[in-house]
């Protein structure tokens, strides 16, 4: 947040190797151990985008990172095969009048099965549990931040084109959704 209060420091992202409060929506806690996750912060000071299509926008980069076969469970949890890989969280800070947000980004890499609480292990995965090989994170890493580019360019030219994307992505459009906390 402190790098917000500069203008230049737009595109700025930063990775973190682990945790140790990380959090979610609503306070949430976020779990990740040493070297088992993508943890990043991408920070944009001059966005055109409204937070809702910044949100949508995330969410698709996101999806379109972990996997063929990525959902985008609104707002902000990106499923494959029906478990939790990722989140994002989206926060904006202002600065003398000015809006900068920070899109927050963990995708669970190297967890196995049993590094999950027993209450998410029925919920929760990672990339190595679902391609059953070992996730290369640089890789990874690198595939999410040109998504991430790509997919804020296009939302800058066409809000269609990312609204059409995230429509094709989501898994609860079509179906009754319970709001509130459970």
């Amino acid at each position: 947040a402190e790098y917000a209060k500069n203008r230049e420091n737009d595109g700025l992202v930063i990775f973190a190797e682990e945790q140790t409060a990380g959090r979610g929506r609503a306070g949430t806690e976020w779990l990740s151990s040493r070297a088992d996750s993508i943890l990043c912060s991408i920070l944009l000071t001059d966005s055109k985008l409204n937070p809702e299509l910044l949100c949508l926008t995330s969410a698709v980069a996101v999806a379109d990172t972990t996997g063929s076969g990525a959902k985008i469970k609104w707002p902000n949890d990106i499923i494959l095969n029906g478990k939790k890989i990722a989140s994002i969280l989206l926060e904006s800070k202002t600065d003398n009048g000015r809006i900068a947000y920070i899109i927050g980004i963990g995708i669970n890499c190297h967890q196995s099965k049993e590094d999950f609480p027993l209450e998410l292990q029925p919920i929760a995965t990672s990339i190595d549990i679902e391609s059953q090989t070992c996730c290369d994170r640089i890789s990874t890493a690198k595939r999410l931040l040109t998504l991430a580019d790509y997919w804020l360019e296009a939302a800058e030219k066409s809000s269609k084109q990312i609204i059409d994307q995230w429509r094709k992505l989501s898994i609860q459009l079509g179906h009754r959704v319970k709001i509130g906390r459970a």
